[in-house]
């Protein structure tokens, strides 16, 4: 995986403000409390998760070559974020990519793993995929959806779906696709679940749709703050990146790019006497 920001000229992104802290930041300096109330009551066992999910790997766990490159592009990838929040309000930071099987939710989840270690900051990632939601799957959760009422279906309030996975990050999981999305997506309820949702949490993360797939996304991108475009070395069409691209316009905060076979940092931790073993040519995601 490589972090790249984006050049296209329907996505530019603007210099940098130094001496404007966004409220991403300021949380980061100062933290709230999280009171007892706001806790959600089922914990995940993260013994189940998809080996993928580096940045939530249990102590102890011993990870290999590609898992650790994978980590530390994540921990990159955090701090490119936190830089960017000074120039864009990172309140809401949608996931989206051209097409589906490019890594998005894969990101979305190591993303929110990084920021969850960031001292005092409360993030929320919720499964926006309203079509083929794939989250809980990371996580290693299949409940029994014939029986669990759903929250984006409004049969439930949200806070009542809520999965802990530590104390800096709750996971709000999709389960099941919705026979009718575009109910929630062309109401008013959309918009007042995310004002819900960033009222009790610093960061939200939502993993959305591929934008050339469905037209789902294009009706939260009003919504988020920023977005994070991921790209497949190996499959992701140009013209179709492009197209996704102006689209998406002047949300686009950066690029994430999956399946790249060979990073130029690898080079660096096997020649620097680091001796994690990178240098190997395999695929990373």
């Amino acid at each position: 995986m490589k972090v790249a920001n984006i050049q296209q000229e329907s996505a530019a992104l603007k210099p940098i403000d130094l001496g404007t802290p966004s409220a991403t930041e300021l949380a980061m300096r100062h933290p709230r409390p999280a009171n007892s109330s706001d806790l959600p009551i089922r914990q995940l066992d993260l013994s189940q998760i998809s080996q993928f999910l580096v940045t939530l790997a249990p102590n102890g766990v011993e990870m290999n070559a590609k898992q650790q490159v994978m980590a530390e592009q994540f921990r990159l990838l955090r701090s490119r974020v936190k830089a960017l929040s000074r120039d864009f309000q990172l309140r809401t930071i949608l996931i989206t990519s051209t097409l589906a099987g490019e890594g998005k939710t894969t990101v979305a989840a190591n993303l929110a793993g990084s920021l969850s270690c960031v001292e005092g900051l409360r993030v929320l990632l919720v499964d926006f995929d309203l079509r083929r939601p794939t989250l809980h799957r990371v996580f290693g959760v299949e409940p029994d959806t014939r029986q669990q009422p759903s929250w984006l279906a409004g049969e439930l309030p949200w806070q009542r779906a809520v999965y802990q996975v530590n104390r800096g990050l709750d996971v709000l999981f999709g389960f099941a696709a919705l026979e009718e999305p575009d109910e929630l997506l062309q109401s008013t309820r959309l918009e007042k679940l995310l004002q819900e949702m960033k009222a009790e949490y610093d960061v939200l993360i939502l993993d959305s749709a591929p934008m050339m797939a469905v037209a789902d996304t294009h009706s939260l991108l009003p919504l988020v703050d920023c977005s994070l475009f991921i790209l497949n070395a190996d499959t992701t069409p140009i013209h179709g990146a492009r197209e996704a691209l102006a689209l998406m316009q002047d949300k686009v905060a950066g690029c994430v790019v999956n399946r790249v076979s060979r990073l130029k940092s690898e080079d660096y931790y096997r020649n620097s006497g680091y001796g994690y073993g990178y240098g190997s040519k395999r695929k990373e995601s």
